[in-house]
C-alpha cells in the first residue's frame, strides 16, 4: 500500500567543503552597449552548497506539483549536527516552510562535521510514521519503505563504503528498536517507531567542475538481506540539477512530453513570432499506446507531440473523456514554459498531435488544459473528429489496397439490425449474419467467382436469399451449365478479372477452374439451409466428382442429380476458402465486459442506496 516513493529524505552535506566554488562560471555581463570606460562585470560561480540546494528544491517542486498529497519529502542538513527542516506533517510539505528552514540554517560555515549524523537522522525519519500510516489500526500490517538521497562529497571509494556500512548498521539498529515494546503516549503525541522493510539509498558524490574524483559509480546493490539497496552516482556540481531531474522520473513513474511547434511572439520584436519547444512532466500512464510509435532513443527520453489547434475549434478538451494527469513544466524558469502556463491558465486548451509521417493523416492524441489553477493532460479516446480518415493500407491487415470496399458496404446494408419482435428474433439475425459471412473473401485478389461479373449472375445474387423458388434454382443451374460450357471450350476465367487481381490469379487453366468450382461450392455450402439450397449443393458436388468428363455429359448428370432427393452429399475436404470476414471478426480481440456497479452488486435484489457514507458522516 505504501510504495518506496511515499517517503523521501534528502540529506544535504553542509560541511565546509561545500562552501567552495563549483568552478562553473556564470556570465552576468549582459549590457548591450559598451562605451568608453566600461568595466565588464566578472563572472561568478555558485558554491557546491548552492548547487545542491537548487537541485534538491527543483526535485521537490516536481513532486509537489504532481502529487499534492501522498508523496512526502523531508530535508536533513548535516554538519556538526543533524538539522531537521520539516516533518511528515502535511502542513510542512511546502516551499514556504522548506525555504524558511534553509534560511535559518544559513550558508556554509567553518568548522568540523560530516554527513554521518545526517544520514543516521534520515534513517530514523523513515522509521517515523506518516499521517496516513499512523491512522491505520494498530493490528494492520503494511510495508514501510522509503528512499534517501544523500548529496555529499567523499575522497574515495573507501570513504563511500564506510558511509554505507554506517547506514546499514543504523538501519538494523532502527529495526531492533522498532521490535521492542512501544511506550504508551501520555500527551497524545505519536511516538511509535516503525520497522523499515526497505530503504533505497542513493549517494550522490558531487565534485567541482575541474576536480577529478576518485569515487566511481556503483549500480544498485542489495545489502542487509534485501533491507537496503545502495546506489552511488558521481556528478559534477553544474550537472546536479539535471541528474535529479532525470532521477525523479523512475522514482515516481513519470514521463516527459516535448510539446513542439508552439507559436510565440518574439520578446524583442512583438510583430514577429517563432516556434518553441517546451518539455512537460506528467505521469507515465499518459503515454500508454504511444511508445510503439517512437524510436528507442525517444522512448527513453521523451515523447514528441506537436502543438495543433484544429480549425473552427478552441481546442480538443471536449473529446477527452478519460483520466487526466497533472502536468508541470520541466524548466519552470524558462520564458517558453511561462508563456505556455499563462496561456493555459487563461482558460485556453491545446490539442496535441503525433508528428505526421509521410503520406499519413493527422492524429490528435492528447489535450492540455487548466482546471482549478492546475495544469492537466488527457488522452483523447479514439480518433478525434478533426483527424483525417486513416488509409486502408495502414490498417491491421498491413499494406493491403485491394479490399472489396463496395461489396462490404452492400454486405452491411443487407445485414442491418433492427429491433425485432417475437421469440427468436436475435437468433435469426445471428444466423443470417453467420450465413452471409461464412464465406466472404476480403480482397479482390483472393477470389475468382466474385470477379467474373455477369458470368456468375444470377447465382451469386440469388444464393444469399433466405429461400429459393424452383425458377430461381433453375436459373442457378443455368449458371453452372454455362461454367461447364466455358470449361469445355478451354476458356480461361482470368480475363474476366480486374487488372489489380489478374497477376495474382494467373496460373494453369486447370488450377483456375479448380479454384472456381471450389469457391462456388464454398459459397453454396455456406447458405445450404433450405432443401432448394441443398439440392444446388448436391449438383455442384456431383459435378466436381465428374470433373474429367465432357461438358455435355456433366450437364446431363447435373440435371438428373438435382431432381433426385436421394443423391449423396460428399465431403468438403477440397473446398477452397480464403480467410473470410467471419474469420476476421472472430479473431479480433474483444473488450472485457465492464464490471457491474459495486453498489448494485452489494444491494442484491434491493434498491441500491447512493452515497450512504454521507449519512454515516452526519451521524458521527
Amino acid at each position: 500500500m505504501f510504495p518506496t516513493n511515499h517517503k523521501t529524505v534528502f540529506v544535504l552535506d553542509h560541511t565546509p567543503y561545500f562552501g567552495i566554488s563549483s568552478e562553473n562560471p556564470i556570465d552576468f555581463d549582459v549590457a548591450k552597449s559598451r562605451g568608453p570606460g566600461y568595466v565588464p562585470l566578472p563572472a561568478v560561480c555558485k558554491s557546491l552548497w548552492t548547487c545542491s540546494v537548487e537541485a534538491a528544491v527543483e526535485y521537490c517542486r516536481i513532486v509537489w506539483d504532481l502529487f499534492p498529497e501522498g508523496k512526502l519529502v523531508r530535508f536533513v542538513v548535516s554538519d556538526f549536527a543533524a538539522h531537521i527542516l520539516n516533518t511528515w506533517a502535511i502542513s510542512q510539505q511546502n516551499f514556504t516552510h522548506l525555504l524558511n528552514g534553509l534560511c535559518l540554517v544559513g550558508p556554509v560555515r567553518r568548522g568540523a562535521g560530516g554527513d554521518v549524523v545526517g544520514l543516521c537522522a534520515a534513517i530514523e525519519a523513515l522509521g517515523e510514521p506518516t499521517g496516513v500510516q499512523a491512522a491505520r489500526p494498530p493490528d494492520s500490517l503494511f510495508q514501510n519503505r522509503g528512499r534517501i538521497l544523500c548529496i555529499t562529497s567523499a575522497r574515495d571509494d573507501d570513504s563511500i563504503r564506510s558511509l554505507i556500512d554506517i547506514a546499514v548498521n543504523t538501519l538494523v539498529q532502527q529495526n531492533q528498536k522498532a521490535s521492542e515494546p512501544q511506550p504508551t503516549p501520555i500527551d497524545g503525541t505519536n511516538t511509535q517507531t516503525l520497522a523499515i522493510h526497505y530503504c533505497h539509498l542513493i549517494v550522490i558524490n558531487v565534485t567541482p567542475e575541474k576536480t577529478d574524483s576518485r569515487v566511481t559509480n556503483q549500480p544498485l546493490t542489495e545489502m542487509a538481506g534485501g533491507l537496503m539497496g545502495v546506489e552511488v552516482i558521481v556528478c559534477r556540481a553544474s550537472l546536479l540539477a539535471g541528474l535529479l531531474g532525470r532521477l525523479v522520473l523512475p522514482h515516481y513513474r513519470l514521463a516527459i512530453t516535448t510539446v513542439t511547434g508552439i507559436p510565440m511572439k518574439e520578446e524583442q520584436n512583438a510583430t514577429s513570432s517563432a516556434n518553441y519547444d517546451v518539455e512537460i512532466i506528467h505521469s507515465a500512464e499518459a503515454h500508454a499506446g504511444l511508445r510503439a510509435a517512437q524510436t528507442a532513443a525517444e522512448a527513453t527520453e521523451s515523447v514528441v507531440l506537436r502543438w495543433w489547434t484544429p480549425r473552427g475549434s478552441e481546442g480538443g478538451a471536449g473529446g477527452c473523456h478519460g483520466p487526466l494527469w497533472r502536468v508541470t513544466p520541466a524548466d519552470a524558469a524558462s520564458r517558453p514554459s511561462a508563456c505556455l502556463v499563462n496561456f493555459l491558465l487563461n482558460g485556453r486548451s491545446v490539442t496535441l498531435e503525433l508528428p505526421s509521417k509521410k503520406g499519413g493523416g493527422r492524429s490528435a492524441s492528447h489535450v492540455l488544459a487548466a482546471q482549478g489553477g492546475e495544469l492537466w493532460i488527457g488522452a483523447l479516446g479514439g480518433r478525434s473528429p478533426h483527424d483525417d480518415p486513416p488509409a486502408l493500407s495502414e490498417g491491421a491487415g498491413g499494406r493491403v489496397t485491394d479490399y472489396r470496399i463496395k461489396e462490404f458496404g452492400a454486405l452491411m446494408q443487407q445485414n442491418r439490425l433492427y429491433p425485432g419482435r417475437g421469440a427468436g428474433a436475435n437468433t435469426r439475425a445471428r444466423a443470417r449474419l453467420q450465413r452471409h459471412t461464412t464465406y466472404w473473401p476480403l480482397t479482390i485478389s483472393s477470389t475468382l467467382i466474385f470477379n467474373m461479373g455477369s458470368v456468375m449472375e444470377p447465382l451469386t445474387r440469388l444464393v444469399v436469399q433466405e429461400s429459393l423458388s424452383e425458377e430461381e434454382v433453375e436459373q442457378c443451374r443455368g449458371v453452372l451449365m454455362s461454367l461447364l460450357a466455358m470449361e469445355a471450350r478451354h476458356d480461361l476465367p482470368a480475363p474476366h478479372l480486374p487488372a489489380a487481381a489478374r497477376g495474382k490469379s494467373s496460373g494453369r487453366r486447370e488450377e483456375q477452374w479448380r479454384q472456381v468450382w471450389s469457391e462456388a461450392e464454398a459459397l453454396v455450402r455456406a447458405h445450404a439451409a433450405t432443401p432448394a439450397h441443398r439440392a444446388l449443393l448436391r449438383a455442384l458436388q456431383v459435378t466436381r466428382t465428374h470433373n474429367n468428363s465432357d461438358g455435355d455429359s456433366r450437364a446431363t448428370v447435373i440435371k438428373a442429380t438435382t431432381d433426385s432427393p436421394l443423391s449423396p452429399v460428399s465431403g468438403a475436404a477440397d473446398v477452397w476458402a480464403p480467410r473470410s470476414a467471419l474469420d476476421a471478426l472472430l479473431g479480433a480481440p474483444r473488450p472485457h465486459r465492464r464490471p457491474d456497479f459495486a453498489g448494485r452488486m452489494a444491494a442484491g435484489n434491493r434498491p441500491a442506496t447512493l452515497y450512504s457514507h454521507l449519512q454515516n458522516d452526519e451521524q458521527h
